[in-house]
């Protein structure tokens, strides 16, 4: 059970308790709905826990306003609640506000409880709603950062970009494939997904402070693995092992030396320019099995340009 005793266990239990104190502390009724409304505001994210309280208290002050209404003109009856929630429903939808929903209908029952309607009362009612939306907000300022992990994450996938790279390199010499390559293609794009996942909770946890950058780190490196899936169906169509393929072949070995981000990528596409140059003054094929060859190696030159760019293009975004 440990497992799942995390800071989100600990931050509900607290938000129970504290909102409870405060509410008869203060004199506030009802302090049980506080309570509830404090652990329902602990979201999985900063940015999460300010929607969810916008939208609460929006809808409060609608529903609120709509059940006062419809109980001066119903009276304080069953009907009235059931009413209410037929016409409150479809409001919340249509304006977004579904997350007050609830909340809302809590404190409607309670004006139906009492079976008056004061001023004092409401404000209790609001009272109660802000303590329990103040609680929870509160204790969900605190988020650990998953830097660590993402870190963790960036390196894994380099390693597997590396491996597949290594392993294309090789497979041109041999014309063969490797018996871990499609392991390996499921292993880099589940890991980049859940690189992303971690990096989206850090950004929607920084609220003034945004930084996009292991965002876009992830967005990256999703493209090279787009680009790799095309390389990879390019490849299948290689039969015959040329001088060419073992030129391309020594190139993309190189690709794989200077995967990570802070290694320099300049000089390769500089050399690429030049084995682009170098293969069209190369031979006419003579066969339509060696065209075909030859124009299968040009297209994974070409989609080697694209994968150098992408990581060119996130480096000079953040001036690595």
């Amino acid at each position: 059970m440990f497992k799942y005793f995390d800071h989100k266990v600990i931050k509900t239990a607290l938000a129970s308790f504290l909102a409870y104190f405060f509410a008869d502390y203060f004199g506030i009724k009802y302090g049980l709905t506080a309570s509830i409304i404090a652990i329902i505001s602990i979201q999985a994210t900063k940015a999460d826990s300010i929607r969810v309280t916008i939208e609460r208290f929006l809808a409060v002050f609608l529903g609120m306003s709509l059940f006062i209404l419809l109980a001066y003109i119903l009276g304080f009856q069953y009907i009235t609640i059931g009413i209410f929630i037929l016409l409150f429903m479809p409001l919340c939808i249509k304006l977004n506000i579904l997350q007050g929903f609830l909340v809302t209908t809590v404190l409607a029952t309670h004006i139906l409880s009492e079976k008056s309607i004061s001023l004092t009362f409401i404000l209790n009612e609001f009272y109660v709603l802000i303590l329990g939306l103040f609680v929870g907000n509160i204790l969900n300022l605190y988020m650990p950062t998953n830097s660590k992990k993402i870190d963790f994450i960036k390196k894994n996938v380099d390693s597997i970009l590396k491996t597949i790279l290594i392993d294309i390199s090789e497979s041109l010499k041999c014309n063969c494939v490797s018996v871990n390559e499609d392991k390996n293609f499921k292993s880099l794009k589940s890991t980049i997904e859940n690189g992303r996942k971690f990096s989206l909770l850090d950004y929607d946890n920084s609220l003034f402070d945004k930084c996009n950058e292991n965002l876009n780190f992830f967005s990256m490196r999703r493209r090279q693995y787009r680009i790799l899936t095309r390389m990879r169906a390019c490849f299948k169509r290689l039969y015959i092992t040329h001088e060419y393929s073992l030129i391309i072949s020594d190139f993309i070995f190189e690709v794989a030396e200077n995967i990570e981000i802070e290694k320099k990528t300049s000089p390769l596409l500089a050399e690429h320019k030049e084995l682009k140059l170098l293969f069209s003054n190369f031979p006419l094929p003579k066969s339509r099995s060696e065209f075909e060859n030859r124009a299968n190696l040009f297209q994974l030159l070409q989609e080697l340009e694209e994968f150098l760019n992408a990581k060119i293009e996130f480096k000079k975004d953040y001036e690595i």
